[in-house]
């Protein structure tokens, strides 16, 4: 399996398609509490939590712990799901300073099950620790939070060095290498300003970075570290605690982990001031080399492309889930927006002194 992020990928979004399409496993509040005490021996209730492409419900057990039940999409490849537990065993002893969800065995011992519901579906899920604390989307983004952020993306990226699994070379529309491959969800955008921006940031992946990729840091990253998936700690809400879902696993820049996670930190008046911000917390604890610095606003474009093509392209197919799907969607316009300019006005070798400068 090729897993370097600069080999071609002809034909992304339709070998994509079928799991961003596929819908989440029906499995009712009933079915999750007789999956908690016939596969896992625990009495609880449930509540439905949200999700895209699984059914997500948090299991409070009668003596008080809490739980996450996730029935996995039936279209995910089993190494898929696989890699999602290895990860957590590799992480499991390290010392990161963030809280991570631990699996739960079940009954019989393993880390996945399959089972068939009384409606005749078939379903594999798993179960992991509920991370306390409350979600950074849930509180003001601050300067103080923004440089927690910056630390976390670097702790996490050392956390996840020299993990590797047959998955982790696997296709996924939210690669920011692969962003290039997305024209065809442009038929989604009506908005004659927003579609130039959109072009303008693809053509220049296509053309001026993905020839560069091979000469960035590569690592298995997380991919996702966004304000859904970052836990506050609860006695600060400044600090981020905790660390969630690790589905968009992928083998990538460790530059890619940075942009994606800054891309949600941002704030429109001075976005450059909050982007440094972000970048002193990273170099607190790993450097950012002068290629990665010249590069970083490619690849945090890159992600508000994706945030806007994909977003947008699902909610159509999902309409129920609209709402969740379009979460960011119009700050991720608004971003791109402002961000654009400056983007276009700045030379590579300035970007360097810009993020590392003092705020």
């Amino acid at each position: 399996m090729d897993t370097s992020p600069s080999s071609a990928c002809p034909g992304l979004l339709s070998l994509a398609r079928p799991l961003f399409e596929t819908p989440p496993p029906a499995v009712s509040p009933d079915d999750a509490v007789r999956i908690a005490r016939d596969v896992y021996g625990m009495e609880v209730s449930v509540k439905l939590l949200s999700g895209e492409r699984d059914t997500n419900y948090r299991l409070t057990a009668s003596d008080g712990s809490r739980w996450v039940l996730k029935l996995i999409n039936p279209i995910e490849p089993d190494d898929d799901a696989d890699m999602q537990v290895r990860v957590l065993d590799h992480l499991a002893p390290q010392s990161l300073e963030l809280a991570l969800p631990q699996p739960r065995l079940t009954l019989d011992g393993g880390a996945i099950f399959r089972l068939t519901l009384p409606s005749g579906e078939a379903v594999r899920g798993r179960c992991y620790s509920y991370v306390e604390g409350e979600p950074a989307l849930l509180h003001p983004v601050t300067d103080r939070l923004r440089r927690s952020v910056g630390r976390t993306v670097a702790l996490v990226g050392k956390g996840l060095q020299g993990f590797q699994h047959p998955a982790m070379g696997r296709l996924n529309l939210w690669d920011l290498c692969k962003i290039g491959h997305l024209d065809e969800l442009m038929a989604h955008q009506y908005d004659p300003q927003i579609i130039a921006m959109l072009s303008a940031v693809m053509e220049r992946f296509r053309s001026e970075v993905h020839p560069r990729l091979s000469s960035l840091r590569q690592q298995v990253i997380h991919n996702d570290l966004s304000r859904t998936n970052t836990v506050v700690s609860p006695t600060d809400p400044e600090q981020i605690c905790g660390v969630l879902d690790f589905g968009d696993m992928i083998y990538g820049p460790l530059l890619s982990e940075l942009a994606v996670a800054a891309s949600y930190q941002l704030e429109l008046e001075d976005p450059l001031r909050a982007l440094k911000i972000v970048v002193a917390g990273f170099v607190e604890v790993t450097q950012l080399l002068p290629e990665e610095c010249a590069l970083l606003m490619d690849f945090l474009l890159a992600r508000l492309v994706g945030r806007i093509l994909i977003s947008q392209w699902r909610a159509e197919q999902f309409p129920d889930n609209k709402d969740y799907i379009l979460r960011s969607n119009k700050e991720a316009q608004a971003l791109l927006t402002r961000l654009f300019p400056l983007w276009q006005q700045t030379p590579e070798e300035a970007w360097q002194g810009l993020l590392l400068s003092d705020i």
